[in-house]
């Protein structure tokens, strides 16, 4: 039998030179960008609460102002908090919040994480969606210049130490150059400090960054299963559909049900439900190629998508790992009790020119799929 296992800021002294530095309008395009990320400072913060946003782009700056205010630093989770506040989406949130503010002055980072875990009503994957991908270009504006400005820091400091050098090195110098020498070379100190603080600043912004991929990820990933979630499923369909209708070339679907998983959990307990979930996922995932892709469309419900592969073809897939999860006998890892036969039943349907979308061929697949269930389970039918 197969045990079923658990799965600070840098102030430059200004010099009166006849140009300016190289670098002063990347400094300003920097600032201008982290304004925008961030937000700028407001007298009247109610706004964000008492005025709907008038764009996303008004919901996005005053999400960052939101942040910026209350010292929080920009994660996901935060952006998720600031998003359902200033929304109003949230007005069990939007109450805590504010009382907190009240209590505190500002929203401390341990009571913001304490305040979603205890109101968190699942934010759309959608908007969660939205929000990464705002994030993700305000960030990657703000990266470039980073490195941009660093860059020509560098290059300043570079040019006024050859500069002075040169000055230092002349046998009459008056006073007065004396005191540029001095005073430039208190101005490359200052360069080098500023690029150190851009180096660190694109640092940060680079690890910040890779937060939001990873905040991606998991909101597209099934949490118990690790396979794609059917928000994600449904988005790979979506375009799918559309390169195959393109190109003319096949793309099947097959739809697959766990077989009596309620007997199992009602048996069991619903641990033990949730393995045999992870086995099953686990067992389709093998399957999962640049052809393939799997996900669990909810429930015991999973969903096999296949480019450029006709009905029969995916057929014969599906079918193949029917069989292996039917010879299977699997036991409950803790008790050793057997679970008897573990088997799906699943649908199969193709593309065809009737199909305007995904939710067509995925409605034939399911019918299919409920034709097996009612001819003795344990099969695959092709629509």
């Amino acid at each position: 039998m197969t045990d079923i296992a658990q799965s600070g800021r840098v102030t430059a002294t200004p010099l009166s030179l006849s140009q300016a530095a190289p670098g002063d309008r990347r400094t300003s395009r920097l600032m201008s960008a982290v304004r925008g990320l961030f937000g700028g400072e407001q007298d009247d913060e109610a706004r964000a609460r008492t005025d709907p946003p008038s764009s996303p782009r008004d919901l996005y700056e005053r999400i960052g102002t939101f942040l910026f205010n209350n010292q929080l630093d920009p994660l996901p989770t935060h952006y998720e908090l600031a998003h359902a506040y200033i929304s109003g989406s949230n007005r069990r949130l939007a109450f805590a919040v504010d009382r907190a503010i009240e209590r505190d002055g500002i929203l401390r980072d341990e009571v913001a994480e304490a305040i979603l875990a205890e109101t968190r009503t699942d934010m759309s994957a959608a908007a969660l969606h939205k929000l990464i991908d705002e994030a993700q270009v305000g960030l990657a504006t703000v990266a470039g210049v980073v490195k941009q400005s660093g860059a020509d820091a560098q290059a300043y400091g570079e040019a006024l130490e050859d500069k002075v050098a040169g000055l230092a090195a002349q046998e009459d110098v008056s006073q007065s150059v004396s005191a540029l020498v001095f005073l430039t070379r208190a101005m490359i100190e200052k360069t080098r400090a500023a690029e150190h603080e851009l180096r660190q600043a694109g640092k940060k912004m680079a690890a910040l960054r890779s937060s939001l991929v990873e905040a991606r990820r998991q909101a597209d990933s099934d949490q118990l299963t690790g396979l794609a979630n059917r928000r994600a499923f449904e988005a790979l369909l979506a375009r799918s559909v559309t390169e195959a209708k393109a190109s003319q070339k096949p793309l099947s679907l097959a739809f697959c049900d766990i077989d009596n998983f309620k007997l199992i959990n009602d048996k069991h307990g619903h641990e033990v439900g949730d393995r045999v979930l992870q086995f099953v996922a686990r067992l389709l995932g093998e399957i999962s190629n640049d052809k393939c892709h799997v996900a669990r469309h909810g429930g015991e419900e999973f969903v096999m998508l296949f480019e450029n592969i006709a009905a029969e073809k995916a057929f014969e897939i599906v079918e193949e790992a029917r069989r292996s999860l039917a010879a299977r006998r699997l036991a409950a890892k803790d008790s050793g009790e057997p679970l008897g036969q573990i088997t799906f039943s699943a649908g199969v349907a193709q593309l065809t020119a009737d199909d305007a979308k995904g939710r067509d061929m995925l409605r034939r697949a399911d019918e299919a799929l409920y034709r097996a269930k009612r001819a003795g389970r344990d099969q695959v039918i092709v629509a």
